[in-house]
């Protein structure tokens, strides 16, 4: 899915405007179906997380900027990490997986339109 994505990411990115002054190729942002909801986050560096989750989900912005913040601290201060090279980190994993499981525990992965 992850590739599919990255290739209709690449072609709406190449077809929209950059944004703002930081030239940051706009793409797709989201995409919503019957059946599942599907966001993406691209960061200034260029790298690219998304969630897939229930239609209704309106909460993955938020999830997905927690997440951005957990790989800057767990992933990017890590001095073996090479960038651009796939996340084998277990300490990010756990982090993310202790997260969203904190999270959701505590109801904050509720849908705030209800």
């Amino acid at each position: 899915m992850a590739s599919v994505f990255h290739g209709l990411y690449l072609n709406a990115s190449s077809l929209g405007q950059s944004s703002g002054d930081l030239r940051v190729p706009m793409g797709i942002e989201k995409i919503m179906t019957e059946s599942f909801r599907l966001e993406c986050l691209r960061t200034l560096t260029g790298i690219k997380f998304f969630l897939t989750a229930d239609p209704d989900a309106d909460y993955l912005k938020a999830l997905l900027n927690d997440i951005y913040i957990i790989y800057t601290d767990y992933v990017l201060k890590d001095p073996f990490y090479v960038v651009e090279m796939p996340i084998r980190l277990s300490s990010f994993e756990n982090k993310v997986m202790s997260y969203v499981l904190e999270a959701s525990e505590k109801g904050e992965m509720k849908n705030q339109n209800r």
